[in-house]
């Protein structure tokens, strides 16, 4: 067909009378709106919530995961026409669990099922998943004031390791002061140190003591002053073994898990509200409560925010395949919302959805809790092991420079290695001749009897009583006798 320059083409009609391109084939070609199934469990309403219209009595549904399928949808190569329609009852209520919901798409009731619906293996024996955009169920317990109100609370500051190397450190030191003092220091009672070498060991260990004293003193006010707060319950199978009750949310795939993990049917309780949740876990399992709370991450989050002074988080995160939109077997449109979800992921549109409706999910705890703990023994090593060498340090140089000075003392007659190791103890028993105590003793100065004066002017020794010793102390006079 030929066509000429006079002629003018007329502008392009796609089907439904309109000059737009389209971009790209329709689901369903029939123009007839897609049904999406949205549960409507009770929870949390940053998540979905449902609104009625007072005239129209039409439902408004808002949230997290309605926006997330909004863009997720846009996000798609070609125009799709669907509408929400709230899985319920006509009086409002819920039509059924999770399960329930899933299986309607399956029998074709709905086209697809949208919210917090995660990917299970009962599930995927008659509908298909999009990819994944959240997951993981962790467990809430209690928490509980670790009151320092026990008798021992005094030895809590420092663990048991510490505790041990502080006293036998204590313990070596007091001896090797008694082996360098013991030749030269006749009276030593460890009120004077004569040696050098025991004045070093001295002046160390009275620091590490200051050291220790400081940081015992200091630990234990935090334990006595601060409120100290732990998890009632740890892990998993301290609930099974004390056979606790549980719970969950009410129509959600975790009553499987819980009874995968352990758990008897009997002991899992099921919450539709928060507030439901929050109560049983106030009042805990001996009274009619539970002892911990199972959810989906994103319901644990926002559980802790509005309740971390009372609620913490234990144990490990058990994973699940997620929260993923729900479509029937063999649907065209599994694959291109799976794009969709992970190109929305990369370029952080759905983490920007979900920080725009959980606004208040940070949890730093309860103002004014103390986190104090015993201090261990490797907050010490480096001091002690200071300590330590310089004490043996000494302790070599006392005992080497002694061998040296008395090579010749113990060799006497003896033949048998015994024998001169005994000769060796006798020996080192005995006072250092050449000490200035024993010139005090042995001297021409000496005193040999603590109730003896003696005239400073003179050798004239006189006794003294134990009365008059006394006074004299007590009025700090020196008694001087002249002689006759």
């Amino acid at each position: 067909m030929n066509v000429t320059s006079s002629e003018k083409m007329k502008s392009i009609i796609f089907p439904g009378d309109t000059t737009i391109v389209p971009k790209g084939w329709k689901v369903p070609v029939s123009n007839k709106k897609l049904r999406i199934a949205v549960p409507t469990e009770p929870g949390f309403t940053e998540f979905i919530k449902v609104e009625k219209e007072l005239q129209t009595n039409a439902s408004r549904l808002t949230g997290c995961y309605i926006d997330i399928f909004d863009a997720v949808m846009a996000a798609l190569p070609y125009a799709v026409a669907y509408e929400y329609v709230p899985f319920e009852k006509p009086d409002g209520s819920s039509a059924g669990s999770y399960d329930e919901i899933t299986y309607q798409v399956f029998l074709q009731n709905y086209d697809a099922a949208v919210g917090d619906i995660t990917i299970t293996y009962k599930r995927l024996k008659y509908v298909d998943f999009a990819l994944p955009f959240t997951g993981g169920v962790s467990m809430v317990v209690p928490i509980t004031n670790d009151h320092p109100d026990n008798k021992w609370i005094f030895l809590k500051p420092l663990k048991k390791e510490l505790w041990l190397t502080a006293i036998t450190l204590f313990i070596l030191t007091g001896v090797a002061l008694w082996i360098l003092e013991h030749r030269f220091n006749s009276a030593y009672r460890g009120e004077r140190i004569v040696s050098n070498l025991g004045r070093l060991v001295v002046v160390v260990w009275v620091f590490v003591v200051l050291i220790l004293s400081s940081t015992y003193t200091a630990s234990l006010s935090s334990i006595l002053t601060a409120q100290r707060l732990k998890p009632a319950v740890t892990n998993v199978e301290e609930l099974i073994r004390n056979g606790d009750y549980v719970g969950c949310h009410k129509g959600s795939f975790i009553v499987d898990l819980l009874q995968d993990l352990g758990f008897d049917k009997l002991k899992i309780m099921t919450y539709e509200h928060p507030s439901d949740c929050e109560k049983a876990l106030s009042k805990g399992s001996e009274n009619g409560g539970i002892s911990a709370l199972f959810a989906v991450m994103p319901y644990t989050n926002l559980f802790l925010s509005n309740y971390c002074h009372k609620y913490t988080t234990v144990g490990p995160t058990y994973p699940t395949e997620g929260f993923a939109y729900v479509f029937p077997k063999g649907s065209p449109l599994v694959a291109d919302v799976s794009r969709a979800v992970i190109e929305l992921t990369e370029n952080g549109r759905i983490p920007e959805i979900e920080r725009k409706w959980m606004k208040n999910v940070a949890c730093n705890g309860p103002d004014g809790t103390g986190t104090s703990t015993s201090i261990s023994l490797q907050s010490f090593n480096t001091l002690f092991g200071i300590t330590g060498g310089i004490t043996a340090t000494c302790l070599v140089v006392f005992l080497v420079s002694y061998l040296y000075k008395n090579r010749d003392s113990v060799k006497s007659s003896n033949t048998t290695i015994w024998s001169k190791v005994r000769a060796m103890f006798k020996h080192f028993d005995e006072r250092d001749p050449k000490s200035f105590r024993a010139k005090l003793e042995y001297g021409e100065t000496s005193v040999p009897n603590s109730n003896l004066c003696v005239n400073t002017r003179s050798s004239t020794v006189v006794p003294v009583t134990s009365e008059e010793m006394g006074d004299m102390n007590t009025e700090q006079h020196t008694l001087a006798i002249s002689p006759p």
